[in-house]
């Protein structure tokens, strides 16, 4: 299902975005956000125009020959161009002349995407807001979080989401969109199709520190895939921290499934984008992997093949079909999973 972001208010976007857009600027500090308006345009522009294709620059190191190349060239599949240009803000000061020439007459079968964590304006903006749009992506009062949620909800989950709720998700877990987008995912499986998500679920459910607790399985996943020094050879680090979380720590079974089957969904995901020559910084923001955990990430996925990944993905999605049809024990399910992702199968 594609997902249809809000259109940005005046006071966040500068121009709107559409199927006639041919320059957009999305800066900021939250990816989700970014994720979310590119959607929106690519939806727009598929309505449009059919499929699209994607290319990705990174904006540090590429130069603006390349990217103005790649969008004035038509596409071997006869698609419409997205051309994505990620820390713009080093790639606009380097070029702005020649975007300013670019922004004054676009080609009609692509769109450039500037991405950035800041925006300097300038006598470029005005060319965009002609063309395109200049949309704010900053992390959201606790206020607009909520509002978000509850549209998020209805919009991607058919699930409604009461205000109530929505607020005291936002207290116990903060304004991080990202991190509200995977705990709603959480909640929605849990509630059950059509279900309303309460305050009481979420009290039930969502810990202060039960996210934390729960990426904990994928740590151990991924120092076991990445041979990290110190780890629990094999699947046995993974394991031993399943039982923790379901016995000592409480966290449902069904919770320790989501997460592995999230971090397999990642792998595979970065593995395609890689192989497209996307930059690991746009990958990790894709994915959404930061922090720590982008380094054992990255050093796991460097040693998996993608189509084997694609087979795990499968594979973690009928262990979980096992389990909520009756088919042996969840976490037991989870467990062999485990041992196979942690084997080394299909490692290049």
């Amino acid at each position: 299902m594609r997902i249809m972001a809000r259109r940005p208010s005046a006071k966040s976007a500068a121009g709107s975005i559409g199927a006639a857009t041919r320059v957009l600027v999305l800066y900021g500090a939250e990816p989700m956000l970014m994720r979310q308006h590119l959607e929106q345009l690519t939806a727009a522009l598929e309505k449009a125009h059919g499929e699209t294709e994607s290319f990705s620059f990174d904006g540090r190191t590429r130069a603006v020959a390349d990217v103005l190349d790649e969008l004035r060239s038509f596409s071997l599949m006869q698609c419409y161009k997205i051309v994505i240009v990620d820390d713009a803000d080093q790639f606009v000061s380097a070029h702005r002349a020649a975007l300013e020439r670019y922004a004054q007459s676009p080609v009609d079968h692509a769109t450039l995407v500037l991405r950035s964590g800041k925006w300097r304006r300038g006598n470029l903006d005005k060319l965009i807001v002609k063309v395109g749009a200049i949309v704010s992506c900053d992390t959201p009062t606790p206020a607009g979080a909520q509002t978000w949620l509850v549209g998020r909800s209805k919009s991607q989950h058919q699930h409604t989401l009461s205000q109530n709720a929505a607020a005291l998700l936002v207290r116990r877990i903060g304004p991080d969109l990202g991190r509200l987008d995977s705990e709603l995912a959480k909640l929605v499986l849990l509630a059950g199709p059509g279900e309303r998500i309460d305050a009481r679920l979420i009290e039930r459910i969502v810990g202060r520190d039960s996210d934390e607790q729960a990426y904990e399985i994928q740590e151990a996943l991924l120092e076991s895939l990445a041979g990290r020094a110190g780890s629990a050879p094999g699947s046995r680090g993974a394991i031993e921290k399943i039982h923790e979380l379901v016995h000592v720590s409480r966290q449902a079974d069904v919770l320790i499934a989501y997460f592995v089957a999230d971090l397999v969904r990642k792998l595979h995901v970065a593995a395609h984008l890689r192989r497209q020559g996307v930059t690991d910084a746009a990958i990790a923001r894709e994915v959404g992997i930061f922090g720590g955990r982008r380094a054992s990430f990255f050093e796991a996925l460097r040693g998996l093949d993608v189509r084997v990944i694609g087979d795990l993905f499968d594979a973690i999605v009928d262990a979980d079909a096992r389990s909520k049809s009756g088919l042996g024990d969840p976490v037991r399910n989870v467990e062999r999973f485990c041992v196979t992702l942690a084997s080394g199968a299909g490692r290049s």
